[in-house]
């Protein structure tokens, strides 16, 4: 069996090392150098507050973390999505490395409890801002990056964000949904998607609208909702799905063996005698 020696805190702060430990088992990886985990939890606040120079804080490690994050991401959504264009690809990725997205992840690991800040900043609701959140969140995956290497980098940032990734783009309400299922649809099937009402429930002051979205003859999906824009939106956001199905992979496929076909037939063309 490896032991490995664990580098202790440097200022050897008790109730410091507490918290840090407590982070580590929240989650789930263990640093060989402790230090670097309190780097990446701590803001400048703190450090100019207390006029403290021997120590850094996070923002080194966010611009790490920053591009570990973006080659995570990328080379886990090229596999997940292997129909998705480039485009879409970008779509994706955009999204799960937004600050919305990193807040969010932040604030299930309730993060902001373990970040050393100034009074000041504490006093102003630093915890919560989701800037700050946000970079922390990835300065965690850089001083992890640092400590073990790509892949616990990796295994830390799915564990912990694999859904904001996997479930693309569903439910997501500050999306163009209706823009990322026209470019798909025009990529794949040269056409716009057609929204149909197909049913009007409830009463007049309660209507609901259900929505089905095609694009040539392909039913791609639907949803209801409060008005037609908001059923359009949430249908848009379903049909998106349909990119990521075997009736989609189905259909790639049968598309590229007719097209040898075709290219077989033209290669060879068939002389009739008369």
């Amino acid at each position: 069996m490896l032991f490995f020696l664990r580098k202790k805190l440097k200022n050897k702060d008790v109730e410091r090392q507490k918290i840090l430990h407590e982070f580590e088992r929240l989650i789930g990886y263990r640093f060989k150098n402790i230090n670097l985990l309190n780097t990446a939890l701590c803001h400048p606040s703190y450090l100019h507050e207390n006029q403290i120079k021997d120590q850094e804080h996070y923002e080194r490690m966010e611009f790490l973390g920053d591009s570990v994050l973006g080659l995570i991401v990328c080379e886990h959504i090229y596999e997940e999505f292997p129909h998705y264009n480039e485009g879409g690809l970008s779509d994706i990725k955009s999204h799960v490395v937004s600050e919305k997205q990193l807040a969010g992840c932040a604030k299930r690991l309730d993060l902001g409890k373990y970040i050393l800040f100034g009074a000041g900043e504490a006093r102003t609701g630093g915890r919560r801002k989701s800037s700050i959140l946000a970079n922390v969140f990835e300065a965690v995956l850089g001083a992890i990056f640092l400590d073990g290497g790509f892949l616990k980098a990796k295994a830390y940032l799915l564990r912990h964000a694999k859904e904001d990734i996997i479930i693309h783009p569903p439910e997501r309400e500050s999306s163009n949904y209706k823009g990322i299922l026209q470019k798909y649809c025009q990529s794949y099937f040269a056409a716009d998607p057609h929204y149909r009402v197909v049913a009007e429930k409830g009463p007049s002051h309660s209507r609901r609208f259900e929505i089905e979205v095609w694009a040539k003859e392909h039913k791609l999906g639907g949803a209801d909702g409060r008005s037609k824009k908001d059923a359009e939106q949430r249908a848009a956001a379903n049909s998106i799905r349909y990119f990521e199905s075997a009736e989609f992979k189905k259909h790639l496929e049968e598309n590229a063996e007719g097209g040898k076909k075709r290219k077989a037939g033209q290669a060879h063309p068939v002389h009739h005698s008369e």
